[in-house]
């Protein structure tokens, strides 16, 4: 029961977040201006822009989708509403397993502590190795980063995949399910884990220490990037994250305040989404390309992505070109 419940809601809101960024995000405007479409997940992006005033005097529209997840964001990609995207390694690679057709334009690299296995404060579950026999939410989709984390993990246990049994939900749900008890064990990602943090979860084991590479991607549409213009406007949003990156580490308080007040958080779970998020944009370099692979090939061990998606096959190293805006 409970199963079939979630998974209506998981259906209903998809949808719902799907149709809402959509309509507000047309690709052209009057007097042939470029304007982009930027996929963002729970503000995150745009928050960061904001605080870092990274997108004034830009000669380009800038629009901003946003979604729960990645899932919905790349179902908008592929209905060609939005031009980049912003995902962990897994859930960009879940798309492009899909034959979603983007590109890897720039990676993003974090600790990792953002992405979070939860338990209840009164939970008997200790370890991972507890897990054995329970069920597991994972936020939101099938290929998420939350559900890379907990195949990591129960490989570090010696356990199998198939001890565990998993549902998947989109964030929101999620959350409301795992606060009211319904939902016991929830793999999930900032900022839904560091909120119930602050109500009280506990975390059972995080993404640190190589659990999960920490690695996100910017993607960008095909379609996209055979705009000239288009892309043009890509290579310069890409060396402005950069450099929005760059200030948020070095201004982590003053971020903090603008992220708790742009997004009506708790000041102290904004400082813990910021650390936790602390990202250095680069290149996709050989060596990001090599961490990604053992991803992509552990997810399809499982059966988690229907291909071995071959890293370096998908990755556009033209657009992203430090030091240029």
């Amino acid at each position: 029961m409970f199963s079939r419940r979630i998974s209506a809601v998981l259906a209903t809101a998809a949808a719902a977040v799907l149709l809402a960024a959509c309509g507000s995000s047309a690709t052209a405007s009057s007097g042939g201006q470029v304007t982009l479409t930027l996929g963002d997940q729970a503000n995150g992006l745009q928050t960061l822009m904001k605080a870092a005033g990274a997108l004034d005097g830009t000669s380009y529209q800038v629009k901003w989708a946003e979604f729960q997840g990645a899932a919905p964001l790349f179902q908008a990609m592929q209905g060609g509403a939005v031009d980049t995207g912003s995902a962990a390694d897994l859930p960009t690679l879940a798309a492009i397993s899909g034959k979603l057709p983007i590109k890897l334009v720039e990676a993003l690299q974090t600790s990792g502590a953002g992405t979070v296995i939860l338990v209840r404060g009164d939970s008997a579950v200790k370890t991972v190795a507890d897990l054995k026999g329970k069920t597991v939410v994972v936020s939101s989709a099938r290929g998420s980063i939350a559900e890379y984390l907990l195949a990591a993990a129960l490989q570090q246990a010696g356990l199998k995949y198939s001890d565990v049994t998993v549902q998947y939900v989109l964030p929101a749900a999620a959350q409301a399910a795992f606060n009211s008890g319904q939902t016991p064990i929830w793999a999930t990602f900032d900022p839904y884990g560091s909120i119930s943090l602050k109500s009280g979860a506990r975390v059972l084991v995080d993404g640190q220490n190589g659990r999960v590479s920490g690695i996100g991607f910017i993607s960008a549409a095909e379609s996209s990037l055979s705009d000239p213009g288009k892309k043009a406007a890509i290579a310069d949003f890409l060396n402005r994250l950069a450099k929005a990156e760059a200030w948020a580490s070095a201004n982590q308080a003053a971020y903090a305040k603008v992220y708790a007040q742009t997004n009506k958080v708790d000041p102290e779970v904004a400082t813990q989404v910021v650390a936790h998020g602390a990202s250095v944009a680069g290149p996709v370099s050989p060596d990001v390309v090599t961490k990604v692979q053992a991803v992509s090939d552990l997810m399809h061990q499982i059966g988690s992505l229907p291909a071995d998606v071959q890293v370096a096959s998908v990755t556009d190293t033209s657009v992203y070109q430090p030091g240029k805006s």
